[in-house]
């Protein structure tokens, strides 16, 4: 009786929602240690996927992978932001490394473009909300922030 309802719970728990199993995750996106993880394929699946998840520091995201398995996107769901240490495994040294990166602030989007580029959007530790892109060289193009 007890293995016919140990099976029977592996069963439901495997194929209720949002149980993902380790080798469905898309690599790009395991190097997030998210939690509580459904995954979802885009309209056609050439376009690949969106992930939503648990960041480690508690944040809601969606990931949006690309069907060549890239990151394109991580937002923020509902009103969380998620702080940069969360995701700074995926951002270019030469960005991390540059003296404008607001390396204490609180995303609520983050965008990899094709040519390198990093595009931010959310708040700095002093509250102000900003947009910033920078060049895969680490290089500042744009900053915004409410004064």
């Amino acid at each position: 009786m007890k293995r016919s309802f140990s099976i029977i719970l592996m069963a439901a728990l495997l194929a209720s929602p949002g149980s993902v199993l380790a080798q469905d995750i898309p690599q790009a996106a395991s190097a997030l240690g998210l939690s509580d993880i459904q995954i979802r394929e885009k309209s056609r699946a050439e376009y690949g996927q969106r992930i939503h998840g648990t960041l480690p520091g508690g944040a809601r995201v969606e990931v949006d992978i690309d069907g060549k398995g890239v990151i394109e996107d991580i937002e923020a769901r509902g009103n969380d932001l998620f702080p940069i240490a969360d995701i700074r495994s995926l951002v270019p040294a030469a960005v991390v490394e540059s003296a404008s990166w607001p390396a204490d602030a609180q995303l609520e989007k983050i965008e990899f473009e094709s040519d390198g580029r990093v595009e931010i959007e959310g708040r700095l530790a002093d509250g102000r909300e900003f947009e910033a892109e920078f060049a895969a060289d680490g290089r500042l193009l744009d900053f915004d922030s409410d004064s």
